[in-house]
């Protein structure tokens, strides 16, 4: 292995990135992809320049023709990096190179670099948007069907970690199909503030476009299928901000899912569990382990995407007209939160379709704690005989000396002065159903699942299409090699 063939950043890692990225979203940002990206809207420029006559029609149909990236030198362009320390100028002069009647003198025709990379970075996102939504669809779906399949199964519902009251599973997820629903209504508004070009030269007065400045950008952004901006936004960063907060959201909900789902799991509690299969290794050490890795891994996973949405509010506060503290900046952090939140979907996709319910369990946790859980009922049922407060004094009472005395409540508190001759104990056993106060979990479910259901039928189901490398005709690999 020589040192150019070396991957040092753990997407790239040819052992452990699929627990960090998936393919599909290493190619968005790959160098290759990146390239091309930044030759499409230079081409686009050039096309819709000449059709406003700003440049030749023949020269534009050069640029077009020329930029591919399957005709650059790619080698020249990394030296020229080296040499210039700039971003884009090596990328065009190695276009110009290969277009014949100096057509590249029409290259880059009043753009400023910022404008080519903004645009195609707002490429990226509607890319990584795509994926985000159409993931987020399966996992909807999914939760939404356990929802219903588990709509009457009673369980434990627990909180501050402890066991509190009666409820369904079905609820449980039904509060997961919710939230997740939320998200997905989030990611609408944000592609119509975030999809948007970039094209108002230096310091965003359009003046090398003269009087077509306007119309120059609402038919360039019209050709790469974005919005048209009101004003550059080279210095405000915003919707960058707004991208990397929205995807902390989406992956906070995933991470919380899948701490659920950890918790859960524990030996003690042993009601659900992430997808296992044999050869499965938990530990070097203790071979009867079945950690929950891939749980943790969703975890792991949203505290960078929150990191990065941090540093997202960092590079809103730049000087003047433009500087790259915030490009820079925004180089590292969408790309690694567009890998990181598609690394997640991925896993929690894998999760949800396999996850593991242990029935039985949940029946065996639900009768054993049913006293416990049940003393709301309970304390309201005695109340209609020695009032509530009184009922709730007593239940108190009872509970603590059940658990310091390891004995069972009936039997202590029918033999509470408050308590004792006015209840029969078949009376009370029944009371303590645990079955009888779920309260309106079934509704709740019923509602969300319905809810959810009207409300996915208003959206389109996103496409997306295979992506083609854009060397794979000359045989190039989809990377540039460090």
């Amino acid at each position: 292995m020589t040192t150019c063939d070396l991957k040092s950043h753990i997407v790239d890692s040819g052992f452990y990135s699929n627990g960090y990225a998936t393919s599909e979203v290493r190619t968005i940002f790959c160098d290759i992809y990146r390239y091309q990206r930044w030759l499409d809207v230079e081409a686009a420029l050039a096309v819709t320049q000449a059709e406003l006559g700003i440049i030749p029609e023949w020269a534009a149909e050069i640029i077009l023709e020329k930029a591919q990236l399957k005709y650059l030198d790619l080698n020249a362009i990394r030296e020229g990096i080296k040499t210039s320390s700039h971003s884009l100028i090596p990328l065009l002069c190695a276009l110009r190179t290969v277009c014949p009647r100096d057509a590249g003198q029409f290259i880059h025709f009043g753009a400023t670099t910022q404008d080519i990379q903004d645009t195609a970075q707002s490429l990226e996102i509607k890319d990584v948007l795509d994926i985000v939504e159409r993931d987020l669809v399966q996992i909807i779906n999914r939760v939404s069907v356990l929802a219903g399949k588990y709509r009457d199964t009673v369980t434990i519902g627990r909180t501050h970690a402890q066991h509190a009251l009666p409820m369904t599973l079905g609820l449980k997820f039904a509060v997961w199909l919710d939230e997740l629903w939320r998200n997905y209504e989030r990611l609408q508004p944000l592609r119509e503030r975030l999809l948007v070009s970039q094209l108002f030269g230096g310091v965003g007065t359009m003046d090398a476009f003269s009087e077509q400045g306007i119309n120059l950008l609402a038919k360039f952004s019209e050709k790469l299928g974005l919005k048209a901006p009101n004003t550059a936004w080279h210095a405000s960063r915003d919707r960058a901000a707004e991208f990397l907060s929205v995807m902390a959201i989406i992956s906070g909900t995933m991470a919380r899912i899948a701490n659920e789902i950890r918790c859960l799991s524990r030996n003690e509690i042993g009601e659900m569990e992430e997808p296992f299969k044999m050869g499965k290794i938990g530990s070097s050490t203790m071979p009867h382990k079945r950690n929950p890795e891939m749980c943790e891994q969703a975890i792991v996973l949203a505290r960078l995407i929150k990191s990065n949405a941090a540093l997202g509010f960092e590079a809103m506060i730049n000087e003047h007209e433009r500087d790259y503290r915030a490009v820079r900046l925004e180089w590292v952090t969408i790309a690694d939160s567009s890998h990181f939140i598609c690394g997640q979907l991925s896993i929690m996709k894998a999760i949800m379709e396999g996850l593991i319910i242990y029935d039985n369990t949940i029946r065996k946790n639900v009768d054993n704690a049913a006293t416990f859980i049940s003393t709301e009922a309970l304390m309201f049922y005695l109340g209609t005989k020695i009032g509530k407060q009184t009922a709730h004094h007593v239940v108190y009472e009872i509970c603590m000396e059940a658990i310091e005395s390891k004995k069972p409540v009936l039997d202590l508190l029918l033999k509470h002065p408050e308590i004792e001759g006015k209840f029969e104990r078949e009376e009370l056993i029944e009371t303590i159903d645990p079955g009888r106060h779920i309260g309106l979990s079934k509704e709740l479910t019923d509602l969300t699942i319905n809810a959810v259901s009207a409300n996915m039928q208003k959206y389109s189901p996103v496409t997306i299409s295979e992506r083609i490398c854009p060397l794979k005709n000359t045989g190039g690999a989809c990377e540039v090699k460090r």
